[in-house]
């Protein structure tokens, strides 16, 4: 095999791009990604629900306000997504992300509700709909900092970085018998996992089995640093 196509098997082989983004992943706002999986790892998952949101909210690198009131609370909005601020105003129009609007505009709440002070660039809890060929991979060309996983559809939590590494993992609890997530409780949590466990992407999809499964039974996780491709 010549040089050339070793170097193009190898690129195929790992996760350089995001698609639909004339350069690839590079809308990630790194300074403030790397920031939201530090604070990501402080986030004690086993406390009351209110309580861990509040937490994942904020480390994302956002305020706790109106505007942020559904986010990692549905059973959809539960991507942190970390971008370059000349990628914070891209549209849906050209990514077209399966089940999405077709502008799906958040600029001007992006650029509202995040915290300067995380790094350059803004935060968002984006849609994992069609994951991972979803609305930070593809709208935003951006990489996940972080996803808020319910495993198995479960009431055990996990946060993985977007190589379905371990960022931390529990068990929240409700308060006065309020549902977790507050927007829809189990069947949220059912409807999230499904949107991972039934991805196109089947290599994706083993991973966070993988990863779910070694959560669920307290088993270690073998660190990934590469993806197949989108």
């Amino acid at each position: 095999m010549s040089a050339a196509l070793l170097i193009f098997g190898l690129t195929l082989s790992t996760f350089p791009e995001c698609p639909d983004q004339p350069g690839g992943c590079t809308g990630t706002a790194t300074q403030r990604a790397n920031e939201a999986r530090s604070r990501a790892r402080l986030v004690d998952l086993n406390r009351p629900w209110p309580e861990v949101r509040d937490k994942i909210v904020s480390a994302c690198g956002l305020l706790v306000q109106d505007s942020t009131g559904h986010c990692f609370n549905d059973f959809n909005h539960v991507d942190c997504c970390t971008m370059d601020i000349g990628h914070a105003h891209n549209t849906n129009e050209r990514s077209r992300v399966v089940g999405m609007h077709s502008v799906n505009y958040l600029g001007k709440h992006i650029i509202d509700a995040s915290l300067a002070e995380r790094g350059t660039g803004g935060s968002w809890c984006t849609c994992h709909l069609s994951s991972p060929a979803d609305v930070c991979h593809k709208q935003f060309g951006a990489r996940t900092a972080f996803k808020l996983v319910w495993c198995s559809g479960t009431g055990v939590a996990a946060l993985l970085d977007d190589y379905a590494n371990v960022l931390t993992s529990g068990k929240p609890t409700s308060v006065g018998g309020e549902e977790v997530p507050h927007m829809g409780g189990t069947r949220a949590r059912v409807m999230s996992w499904q949107v991972l466990d039934q991805s196109r992407n089947t290599s994706w999809a083993d991973r966070w089995r993988s990863t779910c499964s070694a959560v669920e039974s307290g088993a270690p996780t073998a660190p990934a640093v590469d993806h197949d491709e989108l």
